[in-house]
């Protein structure tokens, strides 16, 4: 903290230096109320599409961003598979239930209750990473007709699938989406 007000307490120093220094037509410069706002913002943004850069860069190629035999880039690689399997016959559970559903007798699949070992993994529940596999899923697979995500059910938590017209990112999630697919795919 004392080191934010040191580094507050200099730059201003050093502005006010110069201002006296300067002559009067130099002094005038416009600045706008919120600028200190607006670079602060402008630096989160510029940090968060680093990070995000960097971490989509593992997920979309993992061995070739960790290494051959990077156990990192196996258990990624692993995970991403897994999603995709999980994708697969979710969307076959859904095509099936399409072609059999039965209007007379009202017959056909409420609710399809998938095994993941996404589910037991922290980083993924809870932990903010599922976004880059979600990302990976959908831009890279072009697995774009469903949306997974996890929901906690008595201590545990559940992959699901929401179909991608009705799903709805959180705030964060939408904005690291919107990163991927503009610094990727634009």
């Amino acid at each position: 903290m004392s080191q934010n007000i040191q580094d507050v307490l200099s730059s201003f120093s050093q502005k006010l230096s110069r201002f006296n220094k300067a002559t009067d037509s130099q002094r005038v410069v416009p600045v706008s109320k919120n600028s200190y706002y607006e670079e602060k913002l402008r630096e989160r943004g510029e940090r968060l599409t680093a990070s995000v850069v960097a971490t989509y860069k593992i997920y979309r190629a993992p061995f070739e961003a960790l290494g051959e035999h990077s156990d990192r880039a196996a258990s990624i690689d692993r995970d991403e598979q897994a999603l995709l399997k999980a994708y697969n016959l979710y969307k076959s559970c859904m095509e099936i239930d399409a072609e059999n559903r039965d209007d007379i007798a009202q017959t056909y699949v409420r609710s399809v209750d998938i095994a993941s070992p996404l589910a037991d993994k922290a980083s993924y529940t809870t932990g903010g990473q599922f976004i880059y596999l979600v990302a990976w899923l959908y831009l890279e697979q072009n697995c774009q007709e469903f949306m997974p995500f996890f929901e906690e059910s008595e201590n545990h938590y559940r992959l699901l699938f929401s179909r991608a017209d009705s799903f709805s990112f959180d705030a964060h999630d939408k904005e690291i989406f919107e990163v991927i697919k503009g610094e990727f795919y634009s």
